[in-house]
């Protein structure tokens, strides 16, 4: 199992980042999943919680375990199932819809963390 120290420098900044998102997202989801269910339109808080539990994993993988490449592929396949969740969501007022829009945008914004990392470490290890 490599260690965030093991990481090559230039890429550690961003494995950091990714990782300290991820494990706050993730947190957020976990405690509040009523409220950011009821705020995008979405009909399960548990899966809310579920996908919380999912993402603080990750986060703490990329923080504790380091960059390799089954953790990017984790958090970034696990970041696809959220999007696929948030297709079910089905707002009905404005400030779900502004929930939802914030919603996929910080996916969009993690999912393009995962590739940067992604690349930033590929380009690093070589």
């Amino acid at each position: 199992m490599a260690s965030l120290s093991k990481t090559p420098a230039a890429a550690r900044p961003t494995l950091l980042v990714l990782g300290a998102a991820s494990l706050i997202i993730g947190l957020l989801k976990t405690a509040k999943p009523e409220a950011i269910a009821r705020n995008t339109g979405m009909a399960e808080a548990g899966m809310v919680r579920t996908l919380g539990l999912r993402e603080t994993a990750a986060g703490a993988g990329l923080l504790l375990a380091g960059p390799n490449a089954p953790w990017l592929a984790a958090h970034g396949l696990g970041l696809l199932g959220q999007i696929a969740v948030l297709l079910k969501a089905r707002p009905a007022t404005s400030r779900q819809w502004r929930g939802l829009a914030l919603g996929y945008g910080v996916l969009l914004g993690l999912t393009l963390a995962d590739l940067y990392a992604a690349r930033r470490l590929a380009r690093a290890r070589s």
